[in-house]
């Protein structure tokens, strides 16, 4: 599978395409375009980011991390938050333990 080609990009919301979903793992990709958000939310499993293609913004507790591309970052269980694009298509995808 091609990730580039699963993610439908639009303006509307953040592109997500699943890779794969076992008992043990949930891992999907995310894509968003030049200055979309994906909204404040929290992970309540803990969860593994890489940055695949583009730069993000990472908002957590107050801070923001600049992401670049192959960048990894653990993000916290339960800590609200938020991921803004800041190439013209940003692509990271998620690794999340159940």
């Amino acid at each position: 599978m091609n990730i580039l080609e699963n993610l439908a990009f639009g303006n509307e919301r953040p592109s997500v395409c699943p890779i794969q979903r076992t008992d043990k793992i949930n891992y999907f990709a995310i894509g968003l375009l030049h200055n979309q958000i994906l909204k404040k939310h929290t992970a309540n499993v803990p969860s593994l980011l890489t940055v695949l293609k583009g730069e993000l913004e990472f908002f957590i507790n107050g801070e923001t991390l600049h992401l670049k591309e192959f960048d990894t970052y653990d993000i916290p269980v339960m800590i609200e938050h938020e991921v803004k694009g800041v190439k013209e298509k940003n692509i990271f995808t998620i690794v999340q333990e159940k």
